[in-house]
């Protein structure tokens, strides 16, 4: 398939990459920027860690570089083929700058899914979003 649907954004973070990496590896900020189930335990993001949304959707950690990136498989239990077959992850990339930190966003590539342009449209919405908010909880965190 030669389209690409992967949802990509950025954003400045005037903050530094310690406060960027705790904003998105912190239980306790990340459900001020995603949604987490409510049984979910206040365990720190690490390899393996699985996030599951009973009935619906499971990312788990596959990445976890610290101050640099973090991956997420997503995988949605309507999917007709197992987890194995898909290659659909949320990547976090952290970049150190002079002013602070960038912080990108990688979400995809959904073409391989026949409703894959509305999991695309979504995740360029909450890209934009999530992007937003992490700014907004890396900048304004108390040490």
């Amino acid at each position: 398939m030669s389209q690409t649907l992967l949802a990509e954004n950025k954003i400045p973070i005037d903050a530094p990459l310690s406060k960027v990496w705790e904003v998105l590896v912190a239980p306790k900020y990340i459900r001020q920027w995603d949604d987490l189930p409510h049984d979910f335990e206040d365990y720190y993001l690490d390899v393996g860690r699985t996030i599951v949304w009973p009935g619906s959707s499971r990312m788990t950690v596959t990445v976890y570089e610290p101050y640099d990136k973090l991956v997420f498989s997503f995988y949605a239990d309507k999917w007709e083929e197992p987890p194995a077959a898909y290659d659909i992850a949320y990547t976090f990339s952290l970049l150190e700058t002079d002013s602070g930190t960038e912080l990108s966003i990688k979400i995809g590539d959904f073409a391989v899914l026949p409703d894959g342009e509305n999991y695309y449209q979504s995740s360029v919405a909450f890209a934009a979003d999530a992007l937003s908010k992490i700014k907004s909880l890396a900048e304004n965190r108390v040490n």
